[in-house]
């Protein structure tokens, strides 16, 4: 009998001594592998078509950035008239298209005027800065701290700074197959 129980005992300690606990570079190598089969894509809208811009400062923001887009050949962007009488004196309309060179960013593009959707950066892990395991429920709750990459022109559409990094706690459960995050692996 004290044979089996101190057989037992050495098992269970070496199985649980294993690499059972979750890394800071496990815990990377998994998030990397899920960002790879669902990339984690930012996006932004914007309008084409006919747009009017106010003399407002949030107005004025936005034409400057639809103006360095016309200045790389992103957009075509053509003065249709400016509103010299009215509650909207002072505002200017203009007649917004996509160039072929702004076409492998897009995600959607309406028919003939409306929102568009432009891709703008993807984040990837820039790393790992704390694991926190409970053992009692098998689980872990893990702060990554991600990158962003693949800037886009479009990027300055976003409500997101690109050059900032983006800090996010992710929920991780141990399994009979290891630590998971998303469903895939």
């Amino acid at each position: 009998m004290k044979k089996y129980l101190l057989l037992f005992l050495v098992i269970s300690f070496l199985t649980s001594c294993g690499s059972d606990n979750l890394s800071n570079s496990k815990a990377e190598d998994i998030v990397t592998d899920c960002l790879a089969a669902n990339p984690e894509q930012r996006t932004a809208r914007f309008r084409i078509g006919k747009a009017t811009f106010t003399k407002q400062d949030y107005d004025q923001e936005l034409l400057q950035k639809y103006l360095k887009l016309a200045d790389e050949d992103y957009l075509e962007m053509e003065l249709v008239r400016e509103i010299t009488k009215g509650w909207q004196k002072g505002s200017k309309e203009y007649a917004i298209k996509l160039t072929e060179k702004s076409l492998e960013f897009m995600e959607e593009v309406p028919e003939k005027e409306g929102n568009a959707t432009a891709k703008t950066f993807q984040y990837e892990v820039g790393e790992v800065l704390e694991v926190h395991e409970t053992p009692a429920t098998n689980t872990a709750e893990v702060k990554v701290n991600f990158k962003a990459v693949d800037i886009t022109p479009f990027a300055i559409f976003s409500k997101k700074d690109p050059t900032e990094f983006w800090v996010k706690k992710l929920q991780f459960s141990k399994t009979s197959n290891g630590w998971k995050y998303c469903d895939n692996f």
